[in-house]
Parts: C-alpha cells; structure tokens; sequence
C-alpha cells in the first residue's frame, strides 16, 4: 500500500518527460513507481518507532509527505545534478520532510486521520521491549559482592505461597 500515487506526483510535477506517448509514458510510470516505493520505505522507517507500519487509511500528512520526497528523487532521476540544473525547491522540499518526519518519529507531532482523530500508537510489547515477569523484583546479580547475591525476599515469598 502506497502513501502516494502516479496521478498525484504527476500533479507535483505536470512537466514530467516523455508522458506524451505510451512507452514514454510506461517509462516514466516505472521511474516514479519506483520513487514512491523509496518514499514510503523511508518514511516507514522513520516512524516505526511510534506506529505500526504502513498505516492503512494513509493519513493526510504521509500523503503529503510521500509526494514531497517522491517529487524530490523524482525531479533528481529526470534532472542532472549539475549547478545549472540544480532547483533548491526540491532539495528545501527534502529537508522540510525529513524535519517533519523526525517530529513524529520524537513525538512533536502526532498523526491523524483524515476525520482529525489520532492514528493509534505501537504499545512498548509490540514495539519489541521484552517484558519480564520478574521486572518488580530487585535484580539478583547487580548488588554488592558476588558472595552476596541472594534472590528478593518478596520473591521468596511468593514463591513459597506459591506451592
């Protein structure tokens, strides 16, 4: 599932080359299919820290985002990089979102969907932190001497209520 499609990067972008016949049209499809599988794979890698990837209604804000970066590597696949062909639209459009991806991945800003209400967040177990059923008790190899190790006495406690 993609977060932005051909139709709206070639809104972007309505001077793509080559779109005015089949095979130029083919052609470019491909470029810019392939830019938009970047895009996303990038953005979903920003933001796995906070959601559970890829996010299926697309919210507005990855929809924007997505075409931003796929303009971007887009017009630089067309483009050459030279000084003279160089547009520093694009490379700030870039900069603009992977500053605001960096948000989200932080927190500073949430996602939503496209009624306003906000896109559910991973939970620390889904998020991959390995929980432990023994997290309340005093761990037993981190105090004092070796020779002084012994198991939490509410441990023991339970334990033996336990049997």
């Amino acid at each position: 599932m993609a977060y932005s499609s051909l139709t709206a990067i070639q809104t972007v972008l309505p001077g793509l080359p080559q779109t005015t016949t089949a095979s130029g049209y083919s052609e470019t499809s491909l470029v810019v299919g392939r830019h938009i599988t970047r895009a996303d794979s990038l953005i979903n890698g920003k933001i796995s820290k906070r959601y559970s990837v890829p996010i299926d209604p697309t919210p507005p804000l990855l929809a924007n985002l997505s075409e931003d970066i796929t303009a971007y590597y887009t017009y630089r696949s067309f483009y050459s990089q030279d000084n003279l062909n160089r547009l520093e639209y694009f490379e700030d459009l870039l900069k603009l979102a992977m500053d605001t991806l960096e948000q989200i991945r932080e927190g500073d800003i949430d996602l939503v969907d496209t009624a306003g209400s906000l896109i559910e967040e991973i939970t620390e177990k889904e998020g991959g932190i390995v929980d432990s059923n023994m997290k309340d008790y005093q761990p037993l190899f981190d105090i004092d001497d070796s020779f002084d190790w012994d198991f939490d006495s509410e441990l023991k406690s339970e334990v033996e209520d336990a049997r």
